[in-house]
Order: C-alpha cells, then structure tokens, then sequence
C-alpha cells in the first residue's frame, strides 16, 4: 500500500529514505553488509531525479488498486519524459529469515516491474531491477522485528546520464577489483556461435580454467570438441601444447601478460579467452569507442546475485554480469557481433573465482611429451575453435 503519514511526518520519512536508498541506487551500494541506516552514507539525489514509495504487509508482495493508481501515475511520468529511467529497489523488515526475505524482496520488486512494464506499458530498457532482502534497512531493528518503513519498494526515477554513470563506474569497479589481484584462477564456459553459409546458426562449447601470477605468469587450459589444450607462459617463453593431436609450439614473447595479449590477439590471431578482463586495466580495453551504456539491474549466474550491464560499439554489443560485493569478479561476458549476418554471439561463463593465498601453487611449466611434432603456430589447428566446416575453405 502507499504510505499513510502526516503530511510533515511523510516527507521527513521520505528524505531519510531519500537518502538511504540514493546510496544504495546511485552509488551502487548493494549486498557489500548488512548495513544500518546510520552505516549507510546520506546523499542527495542526482538533480532532476524523483523518488517514490509502495509500501506492503508482513510476507505480502501484492499491489493494491491504490498502488495500481500510483504505479499508473508513475509511468506516465517516465512515458512523458524522454529520457528517464527508473530503477526498482525492493526491501523487507527482518521478519522471517534472510533467504526468505531476500525472494520476498526481489518478488516486491517484480510485481512493481511488472505493473510499470506489462500493466502501464514501460519500455523493459527503461526500467532497472533490484533487490536487497532485509538488507540496508531504512530502520534499524532486532532480527524479527516487523517494520512498516522497511516492508517497501522505492523507485527512483532519474535522469539517462545517471543510469550511464552507475554502469560506468560498476564496471570501473571491477576492473580495478581485477587488476589489484596479483593472482587469481578460475574455471570457465565457453559457447560460440557461428553462422554457415547456408545462414545455420551452429554452437560451438568448450571449458577450461586459468591461472595468473602477475605481472608475467598464466596457465590456461581448454577443452572442447575440437580443441584440447594447454598454454603456459612463463614471462618469456609461450608454450602451446595439442593434447589430442600431440602437436606444439613454443615462441618467444618476454614481457607481461599485457604484452602477451597484444602478440596473441594482433599477431597470431590466438586471443585468451577473457583475454580483455585478464590485463591489468580492463576498463580502458572494455570502454575503448563505447558509445552506450546502461545498468540493466540485477541478475543471477550460477547462484551469484550479479549487475547487469549492458554496452554498445559500432561494430559490437557487449553485456557483463558483475557478482555484487566486496570481490566485484565478472560472472558472464557476452559479446554480439552486428556486422555478422545473424549476429552471433560469443558467450564467456566463470565461476570458482581465487584470489591471493587461495589460488593453488603453479609451476607455470608445461611438459612436452618426447615425440611430439613441433609447428609452427599458424599451423597448430587445436589453437582454433572453429573447425574447417565453418572456414572459408570448409564451408558447405
């Protein structure tokens, strides 16, 4: 329901819970603690942006017809301002336990979702989705504790610009969570799409794991339906190994992993998988000729509750699922090709994210069985994933 107070009474509520959730919808502040109102840093909102309030009883995720009336009021005014965004905040008192809470939380938050977008007709790209359970109260209270001014979703209707800087900045935030990391591994999914001359869209799916020890020490593994392979680098030498066909080859690259990136991608046509969230500023390589951004709001990969972000080049679009808190890691990576006839996509998953002590001891030393064949490593076929069906000389 929409709140009832004095009219004295409503708007000071209003203001600290103005200033309670700006923090958590423009700053970004989201799942990091459980947080109290006092913890929670008061800021103003963006200028230009407005805040709203429907308010629920305890375990109930349901609008009533005075909330239709204001939701219905509230997408007129996004419909009627070009340019607007809105982003959803759902929240619970401490009333029940935190898992319920938080499904509590993000159901509010879908039934606001639903009445902006499929009731009042809201463009879905308009509109931002989040959730913070029993999290970042607006009251402090005992665990529970029934509370009305926590039992509510805030929508917070704001300028374009301030939706491109929160994405901006969420993903700055996990470029320098990345580049800090002197080592870290993690496991990985890869599926990519290719269009053949008939216009069939085909998959192609391989895993692997990485290992990196910066500045200058990365092992890598893939295996797939037509690769099985290992890559080590040691800070001098890059050794490639077919497992499968019992082909390698060995160059040599001194340098970093940065350095290393650039002689694969621009020489030898062998990117890393990850390759751009691997060097030690992925926000300058990720936004070099983005013309758009936005934050798509919240989404789960693999159990992780993630930021979803979305960007757009000219040749390319590229989305990002980042895992909210304090170790901000990157969940997913799609990117689109739109210069492609089909716009196939290229899809990165990762899980299992190390960092620091808990990344296991790596050699970064790959043994070469005694009768392998040395190639050269334009003539290494298990370096690629596309099998010659897909190539211009295999193409049917």
């Amino acid at each position: 329901m929409v709140g009832k107070q004095s009219e004295k009474g409503k708007s000071m509520a209003k203001q600290r819970i103005t200033n309670s959730l700006a923090a958590a919808a423009i700053i970004g502040f989201f799942a990091v603690r459980a947080a109290t109102a006092q913890q929670t840093p008061s800021v103003p909102l963006p200028a230009g942006s407005t805040a709203n309030f429907v308010y629920f009883a305890t375990g109930s995720y349901a609008l009533t017809p005075e909330d239709q009336d204001h939701m219905r009021d509230v997408a007129g005014m996004i419909l009627s301002t070009p340019g607007v965004v809105a982003t959803i905040i759902g929240k619970t008192d401490t009333v029940g336990s935190a898992e319920f809470n938080e499904r509590l939380s993000q159901r509010r938050a879908e039934a606001v979702f639903e009445a902006l977008v499929y009731t009042y007709k809201v463009p879905a790209y308009r509109v931002r989705l989040h959730w913070t359970g029993e999290r970042l109260p607006y009251i402090s209270t005992a665990d529970e504790q029934a509370e009305a001014q926590n039992r509510m979703v805030a929508i917070i209707v704001g300028n374009y610009r301030a939706d491109e800087e929160n994405a901006k900045r969420l993903l700055k935030a996990m470029s320098d969570y990345l580049g800090a990391q002197k080592a870290m591994s993690f496991d990985y999914d890869v599926y990519l799409e290719l269009v053949s001359t008939e216009q069939q869209k085909i998959g192609l799916a391989s895993s692997g794991t990485v290992t990196l020890d910066r500045p200058d020490k990365l092992h890598l593994t893939r295996t797939g339906g037509f690769a099985n392979v290992a890559m080590v680098f040691d800070g001098k030498t890059l050794t490639l190994l077919g497992k499968n066909t019992n082909l390698y080859t060995q160059l040599e690259a001194p340098g970093t992993i940065d350095q290393l990136e650039d002689v694969l991608r621009n020489k030898y046509h062998r990117p890393v998988p990850g390759a751009d969230l691997l060097i030690s500023d992925p926000y300058k390589e990720l936004m070099s000729e983005v013309n758009d951004a936005k934050d798509l709001g919240a989404g789960v990969i693999h159990g992780v509750e993630c930021d979803h972000l979305a960007f757009r080049k000219k040749e390319v679009d590229w989305q990002i699922w980042i895992a909210q808190g304090a170790r901000p890691y990157p969940c997913r990576y799609v990117i689109t090709s739109k210069e492609v006839t089909g716009w196939p996509q290229y899809t990165l998953d990762t899980w299992g994210w190390k960092t620091g002590a808990e990344v296991a001891s790596d050699s970064f030393k790959l043994e070469i069985p005694a009768d392998a064949k040395k190639l050269p490593p334009d003539e290494v076929p298990e370096l690629n994933d596309i099998p010659g069906l897909f190539t211009g000389e295999g193409a049917k």
